[in-house]
């Protein structure tokens, strides 16, 4: 009977760290699963906007580190290097303003973590992610390759800087064909977005209904 009820409790206080440290979230999977769906409205101006239940969107918002930081999500593919951990896309099913969350398919944000959302096209990242994937990986080859013919020490800066930067380009324009097309495969799997709406006392507002 002892060992029972140290088990039980043992695993009460394992939920209870693991849900304290972000790695699973408890409220998600019970507190909200019988929420009525709501629709999300945004304002901005005299303009308005209204994200419907089972809409598809990517969400930013801020996540806590294992160092108990705040870093802030971003949407894959939008830009050469990620300023954050990338998100998915996700159906949105409701907002519950009383205990200020906003709730999706696979998780509840604190409405004091949302950063943004983007209804999601019909269309692809690919173009987007094929762009990028070209300009990171020129830069990234003609850096690399630059720096690799310099510590060879057998290059004669003054007499040979010109080659150097015909070879460290060519070199570049490899590894950018090679990044664009690596881009354009894998942006084909994200959906695209059409705008990015921010949530902040400048942009956008959320509207209690």
């Amino acid at each position: 009977m002892k060992t029972r009820s140290y088990l039980i409790s043992l695993f009460a206080i394992s939920i209870f760290i693991l849900d304290e440290s972000s790695f699973i979230d408890i409220k998600t999977s019970h507190l909200y699963s019988q929420q009525n769906e709501r629709p999300l409205i945004l304002q901005k101006g005299d303009s308005w906007l209204e994200i419907k239940p089972g809409q598809k969107v990517y969400i930013r918002s801020y996540k806590k580190t294992l160092f108990r930081n705040r870093i802030l999500t971003d949407i894959p593919q939008r830009k050469i290097i990620p300023s954050g951990p990338k998100v998915k896309p996700s159906t949105f099913i409701s907002i519950d303003h009383q205990q200020k969350v906003l709730i999706t398919q696979n998780d509840a944000i604190a409405l004091s973590d949302f950063y943004s959302i983007s209804p999601v096209t019909d269309g692809t990242m690919a173009l987007k992610a094929a762009k990028n994937g070209f300009v990171g990986g020129f830069f990234g080859g003609f850096a690399a390759s630059f720096l690799l013919l310099l510590s060879v020490g057998e290059v004669d800066i003054a007499n040979e800087f010109l080659q150097v930067i015909l070879l460290s380009s060519f070199l570049g324009g490899v590894t950018a064909v090679t990044g664009g097309i690596q881009g354009l495969l894998v942006g084909s799997f994200f959906p695209d977005i059409t705008e990015e709406f921010i949530i902040s006392p400048d942009e956008w507002s959320i509207i209690e209904q």
